[in-house]
């Protein structure tokens, strides 16, 4: 399994959160069971977290070169302004 990080800022976190089923729907239509789970947060500072759980490597660095072009998703990538980091690491151990 593979985690994959991403830290970004977001113009309207509504708007953001209001996309966001359809972004998680896209991913498990597009990957199916290669993609495990999602979970997006806001950090205190106000910056948003999102957190993916993929069953592959592959399968996240895929994602991550597709989807932000994808046009049934381009409202929940219109809302990022700043990626501060993304990151891709191998799941060593889950509870």
């Amino acid at each position: 399994m593979t985690l994959e990080y991403v830290h970004f800022e977001a113009k309207d976190v509504d708007a953001l959160t209001a996309d966001r089923d359809r972004l998680v729907h896209r991913l498990k239509e597009r990957y199916g069971d290669a993609f495990v789970s999602a979970r997006l947060v806001r950090y205190d500072d106000g910056s948003i977290g999102d957190v993916i759980v993929w069953g592959s490597r592959e399968a996240a660095e895929r994602a991550a070169k597709e989807m932000p072009s994808d046009e049934a998703v381009a409202d929940f990538f219109g809302q990022i302004t700043t990626v501060h980091d993304m990151r891709h690491a191998e799941v060593l151990h889950s509870a």
